[in-house]
């Protein structure tokens, strides 16, 4: 099955993204070579998430990853729909979509951050094992290294990758034994030694003379500010400079978090063209979207 479309900012821009099966061609999706200037492969952070929507902090924490010297690119994945995030009411195409403008808005040309369009054609996210397992078989020859906070690693208060599950039922200790991990510190959330999860876990650490710098922004502050009717006048001026600029105005055009019911997303004129059914030109609810199937996938999670 493939997806023939990308809607950016009430247009369409005519791409192909292959969902036949899970394996995602991350080479492809970066550059052109899986190895290095000296010839070793070429180290690749898996940043997965919701990214509902991608924040400052998401592109500043993906920077740094880059500057850390400890990965030679990152590859954001925004997931599927999420079981365990009812609340995730977003689209993950929306998502894909602002993660790309956030991306290509915000670094140069040349800077090693992509979005991966891994889970666009999923029903629901793919587990993170299943998810690595696929990227690793599809491309053999580049090491990939998952970006995870230290707030996953807290058994004391149940959170412990180890206990992640899968379709095929618990999948974390092959999980935390098969790959590598690159962990960022948590505010209050301290670990006292990774290798007691697994000797493929490292911190997050920085070149001498540069310090990592934290940010507690989160989607959903982002959200909660869109959904805010106090102080401001427009409700995205709260969450100005806290996303992408491209990001706020697809926000905007889409009428994203704005606490209307479900079909209700736009934040500007839906009236209708007299012939029935059929939009106004230019507006955001055109046929050539909505007429397009929603893609399916066997992988769930």
């Amino acid at each position: 099955l493939k997806l023939q479309f990308l809607y950016l900012i009430g247009g369409a821009l005519p791409i192909t993204m292959s969902h036949a099966d899970p394996e995602i061609d991350v080479a492809s999706s970066s550059s052109s070579s899986v190895r290095t200037s000296n010839g070793r492969n070429k180290r690749i952070a898996v940043y997965g998430g919701a990214f509902d929507p991608p924040t400052t902090a998401h592109l500043q924490c993906a920077a740094q990853i880059v500057h850390s010297g400890m990965a030679d690119e990152v590859m954001i994945v925004p997931c599927g729909p999420r079981p365990d995030k009812p609340n995730l009411k977003t689209s993950v195409l929306d998502r894909y979509v602002m993660c790309q403008i956030a991306v290509n808005t915000t670094y140069s040309t040349e800077f090693p951050v992509y979005v991966s369009d891994a889970e666009v054609g999923c029903e629901k996210a793919l587990a993170t094992y299943d998810l690595l397992t696929a990227l690793k078989e599809a491309n053999p020859d580049c090491d990939l290294v998952f970006v995870v906070g230290s707030d996953w690693l807290q058994p004391s208060i149940g959170s412990d990758i180890r206990n992640w599950r899968s379709n095929d039922g618990p999948t974390g200790k092959r999980l935390v034994d098969e790959f590598d991990f690159l962990v960022i510190k948590r505010p209050n959330y301290d670990v006292e030694d990774l290798a007691l999860f697994s000797p493929r876990f490292q911190w997050l650490v920085m070149p001498d003379g540069m310090q990592y710098i934290d940010s507690n922004l989160s989607s959903t502050e982002i959200r909660t500010r869109c959904l805010g009717r106090i102080q401001f006048e427009n409700r995205l001026q709260s969450i100005d400079g806290l996303v992408a600029p491209g990001v706020l105005a697809f926000v905007n055009r889409r009428g994203l978090y704005n606490g209307a019911p479900d079909g209700v997303r736009y934040s500007r004129s839906t009236l209708r063209s007299p012939r029935a059914g059929v939009a106004k030109s230019g507006s955001r609810e055109s046929p050539r979207f909505h007429s397009v199937p929603a893609p399916t996938a066997e992988q769930t999670a």
